[in-house]
């Protein structure tokens, strides 16, 4: 049974790659690169660690294979979710057994590239030990141990996760939660380890935590057979032994607990609270038309769906990250608080690379009424607009009163609503031109759908190159400020931020107009394919 999942799982692999070229060449791409940063990094490990002392070598060896389960624990059930070709829900209608199907499960992971890359990770961190032969076999039998509850925690994780938090709401809000130790933990560690003392403290201490968890137990047992300490090195061992077949054990559980009929009133439909129908309204006016429909909808998805509203949790926490950065540094660094307007301006209008992606199978609404491309394209940016402008506008006068210099606000200003202008015409482009899967309606906004990692990664970087090409106009001004400090070019930058930021915004609207009259079905067939 096992290698007949491990063959399913590769037969609708290569459909899916036969369906679809460009997804097979981004695929080999992104295993090659991933295996390649993987590989120096082992080739590090296994060349410098020997030059260490014994108790930096394990200690370093244990925390690494600790993260790589963390990470195992953290983004599957948070982040990205599983692999739809290894859900269990999948096998719902067969007769399996939870154990024979967890078997066949883990091994099948370990043939995919993410599987055979932890795998291999951990015994290439292993090898480190090749200079002591005895510390070598504990600490490879040790790495497949570990390898096999990162594994096992992972989909075991997600899987209870899943039955647990059933309702809608409770997904979106820990997704939206999830973003904020993501974003700030950087901060608060920096804040913990103020010099590299600290840090050279607390590996050691946190490294002989490890050992007795299911982070660190396989490789500590490495660090003790080099010690010398047989006993202490096949208890961690067992204790590896242990945890591996309790992951595996939490893994069943939540298999069973998937492959259950679901009970009658645990569905998460709501039963209709009335016949009265919400009149869309766009600023507080109704919608009399199709532009300013879309508009009111648009606007509302902004503060119901938790996959637009990922974006606006980012913004006051990257306020804190530039706060942080502007307070920790040396006198006169609070400048870099004046870059909050830019850089929110910038996150809001990217955000609508990805709308028409988002709307996902509802955008047949919008075919199948005919509406125009330019209402579509005018409709979603003013939905955004009426509120994103004066959020733009209010963090550039907070950062200004901040930093004290209120003779930079016009050009401040001018670069945050150029900015603003100029990638909400680039998005009006990207959404129309260039559509690349998203997370579906009530998945995870961090998730990203399997396959298409190198073509969001592509998308996602060119248009950040062409983003910073739009910002050359308003960075001339606003560079001759800086060097002559003639207040004239504060308010030079400001006219050019707004012309441009108009212009930009127009003619992407444009472009994207004509590219969605143009190849509507096609978007509709791509956005559906998913």
């Amino acid at each position: 049974m096992a290698l007949t999942l491990t063959r399913l799982r590769w037969a609708l692999t290569l459909n899916g790659w036969r369906r679809s070229t460009l997804t097979l060449v981004l695929s080999v791409l992104g295993a090659l690169y991933f295996f390649g940063m993987a590989a120096m990094a082992v080739a590090a490990l296994v060349v410098g660690l020997p030059e260490a002392e014994l108790p930096v070598r394990g200690a370093v060896t244990v925390l690494v294979a600790a993260v790589v389960v963390l990470l195992w624990t953290i983004l599957p059930p948070l982040v990205t979710g599983v692999d739809a070709t290894l859900d269990p829900s999948s096998f719902v209608l067969f007769p399996v057994p939870a154990r024979t199907l967890v078997a066949g499960l883990l091994l099948s992971t370990f043939t995919t590239p993410i599987g055979a890359l932890t795998l291999l990770g951990l015994l290439g961190v292993a090898a480190s030990w090749w200079d002591t032969p005895a510390a070598l076999a504990a600490a490879a039998v040790g790495a497949v141990l570990s390898a096999v509850t990162a594994v096992c925690l992972g989909y075991g994780v997600t899987g209870l996760m899943s039955s647990f938090t059933g309702r809608r709401r409770v997904r979106e809000a820990i997704s939206l939660l999830v973003l904020i130790p993501l974003m700030l933990g950087g901060v608060a560690l920096s804040r913990v380890m103020q010099s590299i003392d600290d840090l050279l403290w607390l590996g050691p201490v946190l490294a002989n935590a490890a050992v007795w968890t299911p982070f660190g137990a396989g490789l500590g047992a490495g660090w003790a057979a080099a010690e010398g300490r047989w006993g202490l090195a096949g208890l961690r061992l067992l204790v590896a032994l242990a945890w591996a077949v309790a992951a595996a054990a939490l893994w069943m559980l939540a298999i069973r607990r998937t492959v259950e009929p679901a009970a009658v009133g645990s569905t998460d439909s709501a039963a209709p609270r009335g016949d009265r129908a919400t009149d869309l309204r766009w600023l507080g006016r109704p919608a009399t038309s199709a532009r300013t429909a879309i508009a009111a909808r648009a606007q509302l998805y902004w503060f119901k769906d938790p996959r637009y509203m990922a974006s606006l949790v980012t913004v006051p926490l990257m306020f804190v990250l530039l706060w942080f950065m502007g307070t920790s540094g040396p006198e006169g660094a609070t400048a870099i608080l004046l870059a909050a307007g830019p850089v929110t301006a910038w996150a809001l209008g990217y955000s609508l690379s990805a709308d028409i992606a988002y709307d996902h199978t509802a955008f047949h609404l919008h075919v199948l009424a005919g509406v125009k491309g330019i209402d579509d394209r005018l409709g979603r940016v003013m939905g955004l607009l009426g509120w994103a402008l004066p959020v733009v506008a209010g963090v550039t006068l907070a950062t200004v009163a901040m930093h004290g210099d209120w003779s930079v606000l016009p050009a401040i200003l001018g670069v945050s609503l150029g900015v603003l202008g100029a990638c909400l015409g680039l998005s009006a482009l990207v959404s129309a031109r260039w559509v690349y899967p998203v997370p579906k309606p009530g998945d995870s906004p961090l998730k990203t759908p399997q396959g298409a990692a190198m073509r969001i990664m592509l998308v996602q970087g060119t248009s950040l190159l062409v983003t910073l090409v739009l910002l050359v106009p308003m960075a001339v001004p606003f560079v001759v400020l800086l060097v002559t400090g003639a207040a004239v070019w504060s308010w030079v930058t400001l006219a050019v931020g707004l012309a441009w930021g108009a212009l930009a915004l127009w003619l992407g609207v444009r472009a994207g107009a004509a590219w969605y009259d143009r190849a509507q079905a096609e978007t509709l067939q791509a956005v559906q394919s998913w």
